[in-house]
This record gives structure tokens, C-alpha cells and sequence, in this order.
């Protein structure tokens, strides 16, 4: 078999048009597959290992062609993003001969993959832009100071163990589109913002529990304290814990707020809900997802970890339509998305790291055959 006919007979299989002959063909094929055309080099890894791990990867390709993959079709395109080491996409120069990765640039706007900056909010109005470059002191108030941190977090520490019963003032961390950052409350409590995202909080809680107001997506790992329930107010609805691991996603252009649990129990519930009333809650243990939609609130059983992807920098992509791939996308490259024409009802599976060049990532799309044309900041999607 030539290498065309390979090539053909490969994309015939993977997007489910083959026959049973051209299917046994094609495994019989594979069992002597050999990755002899690639220009390969040590980054790559062990290249025995390589291939070991690509006739596995076909075959699941194979089994599961009932899915539109946001992968390459091509073999030698598939060997360099799937394999390369750490999961990143390296040698992406292979997509079209020798050309090095670049830039897109349009009316001197670079579209760049996101990266660490927010906006800080202050009581009086007053905004101070992070970016996690410089380390130092922000400010102090009562006995509390706030600190920029090299490892682009902002630190609100306490300076005196003292309990203030009086209401504390608030302070607004916003994430841009193409943005995140993470922040540590006084308590102790750690969360990364992903792009697009804002939480209201206290400079330090007071009284008897601990509220923040939030908007966008976030990890959150609250610090234990049985005597103050750590509560999120997002969206129409409340998360209640005490100490735990889990995911908010509530940004407007979504149909639904979900969050997932990673580690110990939370309580969800809307804003509405009567305080006499249980109906209205639910409890998730790990590996579950509480979904809120039109005023109504459910449960489902996930795998949590792909839900946290983003803050592990991957974009992942697990049956998702055009819209979902899309939004993804555009938050984190700050592009705008035009639709044109009716979109189809495939759904694609699959990961891009947050830190490829858009350049990479249209190269991806245009390659699983998903049409795209970029004008200005503006990515034109149509059938």
C-alpha cells in the first residue's frame, strides 16, 4: 500500500465512511505501521515508544469513529500533537513543511494566547492592575495586607489574630477575556479565576460565615473552619461547605451553572430557596456536578478532573458541539466568534494546550474541517 492510499484509507476509518473490508484492511495495515516519514527528533521522545502508543491511539480512534474528533486526521500530524512530551503541542512546524510556529497578527493586534493579569478593585474605587510581574505590598487596611506575588497571585494576609465582629470592606478581582490569576482570601482559601471571571469578597470575613459573590469560572480550595460555612453566591444560586476542592462555571453565555466536586461534600441551592424548605438543594460528593438551569437544579455523575482542565492548561474538549469549542476558545484568545450559515450537529472530543499559538490552534480547527477565516479579532466560523 502507497503512502496516498494509506492517507485515504486512514481518514476513511477514522470519520466512520469505511467498509468492514477497508476497516480489517486498515488494522492489518497499522499492525506494521511504522513512523519512518516523520523528520524526527529526541524532543520527541523514545520513538519505538511513540509508535507503540499510536497504534494504540488508532485503534480507540477506530472503536469510537462515531464522534467528530477536534483532532488531525492525518497520521503524522496525529503522532506529533498526541505524543509529544508533557501532552504539549510541539513541532506543530510539520502542519505545513518547515514553517516555524508564528504569530497571527491583523491591524497590529497580536492574538496571543491568554496569559496571568486581573484588575483589583479597591473599597474606594481605586483599580490596580496585576499582571504577577513585581512582587510587593498593594495595601494595608485594618489588619489586613495585600500582597502581589511573583507567581501571579494576589495574598491577603491577616497581621493580628484578632476576630473583628464589624462588616469588613469589599474588593473586586476581575480576570479579562484572554486572563486569569488566583487569589488567596484571608482565611486561607485559594482560587484561580479563568478568564472573563469576577469574585466580590471580603477583605477578611466577619461574623459567623464566609461569603463571596462570583461571575465567570473558578477553582475554589476553601480552607476548613467548622464555625463559618464558606458560601458562593453565583447566577441564582448558593454553594455552601466547610472545606473543599470544586469548580464553578457560571458565565452568562452558558445554558447552564454547574458545579463540580473534587473533594468533600457541598450543598447547592437557589437564591430563592425557602429557608424552611430542602426541596430546593441538593448535596454533591466528589465525582458529581450539580447543574442549575431555568430556576431547576439536578445532579449528574462526571469525571471532575475534565471540568478542572483549564487550570492545568489544557482547553478540553469532551462531546462538545461547535458552540462549546467555540466559547472556549474565544474567552481564552479574546477573539469574537461570527457564525455563518446553519452549524451541523457534530461534536468533537479532544485538547489543545493554553499555551499554542492561535496560529496552531486555526491550523487544528481547519484541519478536522471545521471552517474558519479570521478578519481582525474576529474569527468567521460557516459550513
Amino acid at each position: 500500500m502507497s503512502y496516498e492510499e494509506f492517507i485515504k484509507l486512514y481518514e476513511r476509518c477514522t470519520s466512520g465512511n469505511c467498509t468492514p473490508e477497508e476497516q480489517k484492511l486498515f488494522e492489518e495495515y497499522r499492525d506494521n505501521f511504522e513512523l519512518s516519514d516523520i523528520p524526527w527528533s529526541s524532543d520527541f521522545g523514545d520513538k519505538a515508544d511513540v509508535e507503540k502508543r499510536l497504534k494504540i491511539d488508532l485503534h480507540n480512534r477506530l472503536s469510537k469513529n462515531q464522534v467528530k474528533r477536534l483532532m488531525p486526521v492525518r497520521w503524522w500530524a496525529a503522532a506529533i500533537i498526541i505524543f509529544a512530551l508533557g501532552g504539549l503541542l510541539v513541532a506543530i512546524k510539520y502542519f505545513g513543511g518547515n514553517t516555524k510556529p508564528y504569530e497571527l497578527t491583523s491591524d497590529k493586534n497580536i492574538i496571543k494566547p491568554g496569559s496571568n493579569k486581573a484588575t483589583l478593585t479597591l473599597v474606594d474605587g481605586k483599580q490596580i492592575t496585576l499582571d504577577g510581574a513585581k512582587k510587593g505590598q498593594l495595601f494595608t487596611l485594618n489588619h489586613v495586607s495585600a500582597n502581589n506575588d511573583v507567581d501571579s497571585s494576589v495574598t491577603y494576609r491577616k497581621n493580628t489574630s484578632e476576630i473583628t465582629g464589624s462588616p469588613q470592606p469589599y474588593n473586586i478581582l476581575t480576570t479579562p477575556r484572554g486572563g486569569k490569576y488566583q487569589l488567596i482570601l484571608a482565611d486561607g482559601t485559594k482560587v484561580w479565576l479563568n478568564a472573563g471571571s469576577t469574585i466580590k469578597f471580603p477583605v477578611d470575613f466577619a461574623g459567623s460565615e464566609r461569603v463571596v459573590e462570583f461571575s465567570g469560572e473558578a477553582y475554589f480550595e476553601v480552607a476548613h473552619d467548622a464555625s463559618k460555612p464558606f458560601k458562593v453566591a453565583c447566577a441564582g444560586q448558593v454553594v455552601q461547605v466547610l472545606g473543599t476542592h470544586f469548580d464553578i462555571n457560571a458565565y452568562q453565555d452558558e445554558n447552564a451553572v454547574k458545579t463540580t466536586l473534587l473533594q468533600g461534600s457541598v450543598k447547592v441551592y437557589g437564591k430563592s430557596r425557602p429557608s424552611t424548605s430542602a426541596s430546593s438543594e441538593i448535596i454533591i460528593k466528589p465525582n458529581e456536578q450539580a447543574v442549575f438551569k431555568n430556576d431547576q437544579l439536578s445532579k449528574q455523575t462526571v469525571d471532575a478532573d475534565e471540568f478542572v482542565a483549564w487550570r492545568n492548561g489544557v482547553i478540553l474538549f469532551r462531546n462538545a458541539d461547535i458552540h462549546d469549542v467555540m466559547r472556549k476558545i474565544s474567552r481564552w484568545y479574546n477573539v469574537e466568534v461570527e457564525y455563518q450559515g446553519q452549524m451541523g450537529n457534530d461534536t468533537y472530543n479532544g485538547e489543545i494546550p493554553r499555551n499554542a499559538a492561535f496560529s496552531e490552534v486555526l491550523k487544528i480547527l481547519k484541519l478536522d474541517d471545521i471552517n474558519v477565516k479570521l478578519n481582525g479579532r474576529k474569527l468567521i466560523v460557516s459550513q
